[in-house]
């Protein structure tokens, strides 16, 4: 980014470079010297070493030695380097408060961020994006206005970039180069407020303008905008968990399994039951062919003896347990002593 103190530091470094020419054409034509003599005079003279092995000697050299060299070059360097070390400080101060354009490349972009819990909530996420390896090593940034005082501390410190802006504006899009992220999530305003999907459609239609081609996951609140969204471009759309971030990486490393997740969650979907029974003797690949091939649903999990809940045994396994846990569509439709008898 040209700020305007890297572009005033542009112009003095310009200007130093065209003295120090002069008077390397100075000390070859007034003083006849090597050209290689007269590059050396200059920065030695220049630079305040000053090793006295070759000088002016004629009033025309020295006369261009003060004035280009003590009265210009010397004022412009220290300039330079004092202009140099404030541009340092701006541009940390602009990089805290998400006005530095970082020029990313295959990066997951966050757009939105919630608005309660915002800093918890980034925190959990941020946890379950590094405990991943498929997403090691990839930079992460988030497009937001609700960090006026830039990100906290924490935060920074953890790699999450910050550019202060607002996602459905095409020009900060652009700013986060959007169409070189590998991965958008677009995530809900307000997981309360069904107002957020309207926020959240204008953002995509602009991703849709911008033509990008990453995979682009969004929050949806309300259940009816769901085609809509995969419509204009959201290739997976999920509802908000606040308390469950892990959602949108399932969504980026195992593409589908969200829905998966969401059917689990949801009691319009199938239903995760438990059986009270004692069963014994049986592998557990002969406990889920039996209650599949009759309809009744598929076995997720058994409690043990010792109350142990044991998810996904292995097909040799031999259970020994006091009851199963099994998903099934039509939770009604089978009695508990109807399942035990299956078995006996």
């Amino acid at each position: 980014m040209k700020t305007e103190t890297w572009k005033r530091i542009v112009h003095m470094g310009i200007l130093f470079g065209v003295l120090v020419l002069l008077h390397v054409l100075a000390m070859h034509f007034l003083e006849q010297m090597r050209w290689g003599d007269a590059l050396w005079v200059t920065l030695t003279t220049v630079t305040t070493v000053g090793y006295g092995d070759l000088s002016a000697t004629t009033a025309l050299g020295r006369t261009a030695t003060v004035i280009l060299l003590y009265v210009g070059g010397i004022f412009i360097l220290a300039r330079v380097v004092s202009d140099y070390f404030d541009f340092r400080l701006e541009r940390r101060d602009l990089m805290i408060k998400g006005f530095w354009r970082w020029k990313m490349n295959d990066h997951l972009l966050l757009l939105n961020c919630p608005k309660n819990n915002t800093e918890q909530y980034l925190h959990r996420l941020l946890d379950e994006f590094q405990s991943n390896t498929a997403l090691t090593g990839i930079p992460l940034q988030l497009l937001t206005y609700r960090f006026p005082e830039g990100l906290p501390e924490p935060l920074r410190q953890r790699g999450l970039l910050l550019y202060s802006g607002k996602p459905g504006n095409p020009a900060d899009l652009q700013a986060v180069d959007v169409n070189k992220a590998r991965h958008i999530i677009v995530l809900a305003r307000d997981e309360n407020d069904t107002e957020s999907d309207v926020h959240t459609f204008n953002i995509l239609h602009r991703l849709q303008e911008a033509k990008v081609e990453a995979r682009i996951i969004v929050e949806c609140v309300e259940d009816n905008n769901r085609q809509r969204f995969k419509k204009i471009g959201a290739h997976s759309v999920i509802r908000p968990m606040r308390a469950y971030p892990g959602m949108i990486l399932q969504s980026l490393v195992s593409p589908g399994s969200e829905n998966i997740f969401e059917n689990f969650m949801s009691q319009k979907g199938d239903h995760y039951a438990r059986y009270d029974f004692p069963l014994s003797g049986l592998t557990w690949m002969d406990v889920v062919q039996t209650l599949v091939a009759k309809g009744v649903g598929t076995p997720m999990a058994y409690v043990d003896h010792d109350g142990e809940v044991i998810c996904n045994p292995l097909g040799t396994d031999t259970v020994d347990a006091q009851a199963l846990f099994i998903m099934t569509r039509d939770q009604g439709s089978w009695g508990q002593a109807e399942i035990a008898g299956l078995f006996s």
